[in-house]
Parts: C-alpha cells; sequence; structure tokens
C-alpha cells in the first residue's frame, strides 16, 4: 500500500509556517528566504506533498508551460534541440509540451490543442506559417519565437541561422575543392522553408564552370540511398554531393558501399547538422554544426524573460560553421588551367 500524500497543512503544521508561505515557496516567488525554502521543500518531501498542477495554476493564474511544435522527432538533431529547451525551462521552473507538425493545417491544429492546455509561451520551427496561426498567438498576447531561420527581411522573433548562406557556403567550400559538377541530395520541399533556403542558396553561389545537380527525395536514410542512386545513373560526371542532412548523407554512403564507391577517392561527401555519429561513418564525415543546442537555450531564455519581466524578445542569428573531416577532398579531375 502506498503512502498517504501529504497536503500544505500537513507541511504548514510540520515546519511552524503558514499555509500561505508553504504555497509562496511552491510558486517559486522571490520574497522568501533561503533557509525556508530548504524547511519547506525538506518537509514536503519527507511529507510526499506535491502541490496540485490545476490547484496552482488557479491561484497564480499561470501554467508555467512552454509549447515546441517540431517537424519531426525521428532525427537526433531536434532531440539535441528539445533536450536544450527542456534543461533551461526546467531551470527556470517552466515545463515543456511538444508537438509535431509537418503542415501548416496540422500546426494550426496543434497550436490550438497547446493553448487549451494552457501553454504561454511557443518556439517554432522555420518562417513559414499559416497566417493564422501567427495572428492569433499575437491577438491571445501569446508570445512566441520562430527558431532553425534566420532572414534580415523579417521583423518576427527569430533566433536562428541563415539557411541559404550556409549551403552557398558549403557549395563555395567544395568548389573551392576543385569540384565543378555537384550534386546536391535534399528532403521534400513543400511545407519546409529551411530546404528551400538552402537550395536557393546553393544556386547562388556563381562558379566557373558549376553544375549543381539537385535531387529531392523523403528525409530518411532509404531516402538518401534512393536519392544517391538516382543522381548517381544519370551524371556520371558528379565528383562530390552535398547533402542538406546528415541522415541523407548516411544513406548516400550505404549505396556507395554497396556500389564499390570510394569515399573521397572516388567521391567527396558533405552533410548538414553534425549529429552525434557523423564521427563515426567511414570515413568520418564533413558536416556543418549547426548550433541547436544554443538555439535551444536561448529561445527559451528569452521567450521566460519576456513572459516573467515584459522583455523584449531580441532576435539572434547564430554562427554555424563547417567541420573539415575525411569524407571530402581535392577533386581530381580539378586542374588549375579550367579558371583560365
Amino acid at each position: 500500500m502506498s503512502e498517504r500524500r501529504g497536503t500544505i497543512r500537513d507541511v504548514a503544521r510540520d515546519t511552524g509556517l503558514s499555509v500561505a508561505t508553504i504555497s509562496r515557496v511552491m510558486n517559486g516567488a522571490e520574497n522568501v528566504s533561503r533557509k525556508t525554502k530548504e524547511i519547506v521543500l525538506e518537509a514536503s518531501q519527507r511529507l510526499h506533498y506535491l502541490p496540485n498542477p490545476a490547484a496552482r495554476a488557479l491561484t497564480t493564474k499561470r501554467s508555467r508551460t512552454i509549447a515546441a511544435i517540431v517537424p519531426t522527432l525521428e532525427h537526433s538533431i531536434f532531440a539535441r534541440f528539445l533536450s536544450a529547451i527542456e534543461k533551461e525551462l526546467t531551470r527556470l521552473d517552466y515545463s515543456l509540451v511538444v508537438a509535431v507538425s509537418n503542415s501548416s493545417e496540422d500546426e494550426l491544429a496543434a497550436a490550438l490543442k497547446l493553448l487549451g492546455m494552457g501553454a504561454e509561451g511557443f518556439i517554432l520551427s522555420g518562417l513559414a506559417h499559416a497566417p493564422n496561426l501567427l495572428d492569433l498567438l499575437q491577438m491571445r498576447s501569446v508570445p512566441y519565437v520562430l527558431t532553425s531561420c534566420w532572414s534580415n527581411s523579417s521583423d518576427q522573433n527569430m533566433i536562428g541561422y541563415d539557411n541559404a548562406d550556409l549551403a552557398k557556403k558549403a557549395i563555395a567550400y567544395l568548389y573551392g575543392l576543385g569540384h565543378r559538377d555537384i550534386g546536391i541530395l535534399h528532403g521534400p520541399l513543400c511545407n519546409n522553408d529551411r530546404t528551400q533556403a538552402r537550395l536557393q542558396g546553393a544556386f547562388e553561389f556563381s562558379g566557373h564552370k558549376l553544375q549543381l545537380n539537385p535531387v529531392e527525395n523523403e528525409l530518411s536514410v532509404a531516402g538518401g540511398l534512393q536519392a544517391a542512386s538516382s543522381l548517381l545513373s544519370r551524371n556520371q560526371n558528379v565528383t562530390a554531393i552535398l547533402c542538406f542532412s546528415d541522415v541523407l548523407a548516411l544513406g548516400a554512403t550505404f549505396h556507395f558501399q554497396k556500389e564499390g564507391i570510394l569515399v573521397p577517392q572516388d567521391i567527396s561527401l558533405m552533410g548538414f547538422d553534425n549529429l552525434d555519429w557523423s564521427t563515426c561513418t567511414t570515413p568520418p564525415l564533413t558536416t556543418i554544426d549547426l548550433p541547436v543546442v544554443e538555439m535551444g537555450r536561448l529561445a527559451s531564455e528569452r521567450l521566460i524573460r519576456k513572459l516573467d519581466h515584459g522583455d523584449i524578445i531580441k532576435s539572434a542569428k547564430l554562427d554555424a560553421k563547417i567541420v573539415v573531416r575525411e569524407s571530402t577532398q581535392m577533386s581530381t579531375f580539378y586542374r588549375a588551367d579550367d579558371e583560365a
């Protein structure tokens, strides 16, 4: 038989403090001494007392809950991102609820459900959202932050990186290694402004005699394998492949192994994300290290400062860097006189 859960009055009797003082401690009030907090928390643990979340919300008129809506939970980059958010929210005495959405309609439905659960702020992925979603949040004075994106032409609250510029730098890096026929493997363009921006940025690089060959497939290991197979079956001149996700690069690696294609001797391979296993592939993957942990921490911190202190949410453009490993090398077909 489980032990009886204590009540707030049990804690008050045990400590000799008032119910109001116990309530202030459990609600995270700042005008309570450290010694009093320690006494109350020790007694609460010993008496198995936990405040009722619903009752607490009624008393404080605050749920202290932040909602994050992400495109998928299938890839570890989102696990790292959400873990950083939850760590920061826990530090600030907030909770996290998560929903998954791949379309504007689903995202709006998810947001309505999360608002019904009492979400006080939202962390959203990308720039493109249904206008009625952002209008709804603004009408209800619910603050939000857009992540994984950056645009100089937008006045939205953004904490992220410039996807177009990063893809442009990736192509410039491969071009600098002498690659002039480059494949691009990417996930679905529909409903994903981050992928759209990366593709646009790749084509903005204007190198001499540069040929880019984009191939779209599902954002998965199987999708990367199929995309690499499709690309090389119709263009044998490709000397390097840029993947807009490390997941796609892993699929391409499996295709190369199956076909006896050596990386980087026969073809250079580059990813996007710097997932934790990218150092463990054979060879280790050259990729772009996206600052998702810092992004999650900053988005949470600035959202909470808005809720708790009324601070303006300051947008932040985060740096991302190319991590060079053994999967890329100078093209064996490159000749200096190509630039003449």
